[in-house]
């Protein structure tokens, strides 16, 4: 389903923003939902109602935008993406900022268990932060640490470690951080942002809507998942 898009003078009406202005930041960031109709020199500038919102909450350096306050009718609006396996997602989510989501597999009607943003990371976005996580790379931050802290509760998964260690089978810090996370057979969907701030703008504002489950307020359980 394609997203609704305003025309060049309704999107800076709605902004507060001059018409030029608007579309010298759409010519020089070409963020997603700037479209150009035909897409070639002389084309009308479009944006669609997500970038809209986006700039509304956030702002953009070169546009001087009175910002909204996010309320639950903008977190309601977001576009998220499906939810997909964790492995998946970390190799084909966008390398784009944006904010994501991590849920239990087993517990899909359950609030999320996480909540983070990524910046662009030189260009990798959402698909670079997860794949930190994936790569066992980020045990001491973030959800790493989260979820190696929640495996150190779990006596069995201990025990493995263990016994894999006195059979002269160790792992790697980077190998068992993944195992932290792959116990917790996780999901993953994510909002994509026009950049750095929104993303932490949005996040901060779902963390605190679901500041009750989120590992990163409430931290992890005292009883260890399964």
């Amino acid at each position: 389903m394609n997203e609704p898009l305003l025309n060049l003078d309704d999107a800076a009406r709605q902004l507060g923003v001059d018409t030029k202005s608007l579309r010298s930041y759409l010519r020089k960031h070409r963020p997603k939902g700037a479209v150009q109709k035909p897409p070639q020199p002389g084309g009308l500038w479009h944006v669609s109602t997500t970038l809209l919102l986006q700039l509304q909450i956030a702002g953009a350096p070169e546009l001087k935008i009175t910002l909204r306050a996010i309320d639950e009718s903008v977190l309601a609006s977001l576009d998220w993406s499906p939810w997909l396996p964790f492995e998946q997602a970390a190799t084909t989510a966008p390398v784009a900022p944006g904010v994501y989501m991590l849920r239990r597999t087993d517990q899909p009607d359950a609030a999320p268990i996480y909540i983070g943003a990524a910046g662009e990371r030189s260009g990798k976005g959402l698909r670079g932060r997860l794949k930190i996580y994936s790569s066992g790379v980020g045990a001491t931050s973030g959800f790493g640490k989260h979820a190696f802290d929640d495996a150190l509760k779990d006596p069995q998964w201990l025990r493995q470690l263990a016994a894999e260690a006195e059979a002269g089978t160790p792992s790697t810090i980077q190998t068992v951080a993944r195992r932290a996370i792959d116990r917790l057979e996780l999901e993953v969907r994510w909002v994509t942002c026009i950049h750095r701030k929104a993303a932490l703008v949005i996040e901060d504002a779902l963390i605190k809507q679901h500041h009750q489950t989120v590992w990163n307020v409430a931290g992890v359980p005292q009883q260890s998942a399964d």
